[in-house]
């Protein structure tokens, strides 16, 4: 794993039932759960050609890579906040053999 490539910073956040500042309960409060420092990899040129005109396809569905020891598990419903949008976890690919890095596809939140 190169640390040296992990130069973004992403929150994870998990959605629940709650109680806002004015004391009225909601049904999605989002609590932030952790931050850590990930690797946005670039899109390879095949998966660029072959998206056609899709353009901005990366930012929408952006791939992180963090390392494989977290402060807490991951879990699946939860979400992602990078430069200020929310994107939401479509898979999670730990690295079980070398226990290095965990690989997670996320989507970006459309409200």
């Amino acid at each position: 794993m190169k640390t040296t490539n992990m130069n973004e910073r992403i929150t994870f956040y998990s959605v629940g039932p709650g109680i806002t500042e004015d004391g009225v309960s909601i049904d999605a409060k989002e609590t932030m759960e952790f931050t850590v420092w990930a690797e946005v990899p670039k899109l390879p040129i095949r998966e660029f050609v072959n998206q056609g005109n899709k353009v901005g396809y990366r930012k929408e569905s952006p791939v992180f890579i963090i390392a494989f020891k977290t402060q807490k598990e991951i879990q699946t419903d939860w979400r992602i906040k990078w430069r200020n949008k929310l994107y939401e976890i479509k898979s999670l690919d730990p690295d079980y053999r070398t226990r290095d890095i965990i690989q997670i596809s996320t989507q970006e939140v459309v409200m």
